[in-house]
C-alpha cells in the first residue's frame, strides 16, 4: 500500500501553486493537484513546471473544464487517491497559507497519539481578530453539537480548518456537501465513525483576499448545510432501525 498522497484543490491560484510544489519536493509525499476550473494561467503554469522539473514524488492531476467548487475537488481527488491505493490523505490548500513544511510534524503527532486524523491549528496570531472570534465561536458551537450527535466528546479547537491528514479507509464514504462547509461535515462523520481525531498547531501565511468573500450570509449557510445533513442521516438511520425490526 502507498504511504502518502496530498490533495490540493486550487482555483485560479497562478501566483502560489509553484512556491507550494516547490516546498513539497523537500517532503516524501506524492502530490494530487485538482484544478477547479480555474481560467488564469494556472494550468499552464503547473504543465510548465512539471516538463521542466525533476520531481522526487509522483505528481497527478484533475484539470476540470468548469468551476464546480472546493467540495466537488475534494471529492473527485479523494476518490482518486482511493482508486490509488494511498494510506493517508493530506488536504491542504494551493494558496501557500498553510505549509508543506507543517506537514512531518503533523504526522508525527498523527502516530505518536496513534490517532485516525490529524486536524490543523491555526496560530491565531497570523488571523485578523473577528476571523479569531468567528473561528472560536464555529468551533464550539460545532463541537458540542458533534457530541450530542454522536454520543461521544469531540473538542476543536479549529473546526474550519482544512489542512487535515485522515486515513484514507475513513473517507471511503464521505459526503463532501455542496458549499462552504465541507470541513464541518467531514468532521461530522469522521465523528461518528468514533474516529480518534487529535490537533496539532500550523503555521499560516495570512491572505485579506482569502477571507474577504467569507461573509454572514455563508456562515448562516454553512450551518443550514450541517442541518440539512443531520436530519437526512437521522431519517436514514431511522429508516434502517425500522428495517431491521
Amino acid at each position: 500500500m502507498k504511504e502518502s498522497i496530498v490533495i490540493i484543490p486550487i482555483y485560479n491560484e497562478e501566483k502560489n501553486i509553484l512556491k507550494v510544489l516547490k516546498d513539497l519536493n523537500t517532503i516524501p509525499v506524492d502530490v494530487l493537484i485538482v484544478d477547479d476550473g480555474s481560467v488564469d494561467n494556472t494550468k499552464k503554469v503547473i504543465e510548465e513546471y512539471l516538463s521542466r522539473e525533476e520531481y522526487k514524488n509522483k505528481i497527478y492531476t484533475i484539470f476540470k473544464e468548469k468551476n464546480e467548487g472546493k467540495s466537488e475537488a475534494l471529492k473527485s481527488g479523494t476518490e482518486l487517491a482511493l482508486e490509488l491505493g494511498y494510506k493517508y490523505i493530506v488536504f491542504m490548500d494551493g494558496d501557500y497559507q498553510h505549509k508543506p513544511k507543517d506537514i512531518p510534524k503533523m504526522f508525527k503527532k498523527l502516530k505518536e497519539c496513534k490517532g485516525d486524523a490529524v486536524f490543523g491549528i491555526r496560530r491565531y496570531s497570523s488571523i485578523p481578530f473577528h476571523r479569531q472570534v468567528s473561528n472560536f465561536l464555529a468551533s464550539v458551537f460545532m463541537s458540542v453539537l458533534i457530541s450530542l450527535y454522536v454520543g461521544k466528546i469531540y473538542f476543536f479547537r479549529d473546526i474550519q480548518c482544512g489542512f487535515r491528514i485522515i486515513r484514507a479507509d475513513l473517507l471511503k464514504d464521505i459526503y463532501f456537501g455542496e458549499g462552504y462547509s465541507v470541513e464541518h461535515l467531514v468532521a461530522i462523520q469522521l465523528a461518528k465513525k468514533r474516529a480518534k481525531i487529535v490537533e496539532e498547531y500550523i503555521d499560516v501565511e495570512y491572505h485579506p483576499e482569502a477571507y474577504s468573500y467569507i461573509t454572514t450570509k455563508k456562515i448562516f449557510d454553512v450551518m443550514v448545510e450541517v442541518a440539512k445533513y443531520m436530519v437526512t442521516d437521522l431519517k436514514n438511520s431511522l429508516k434502517l432501525d425500522v428495517f431491521k425490526k
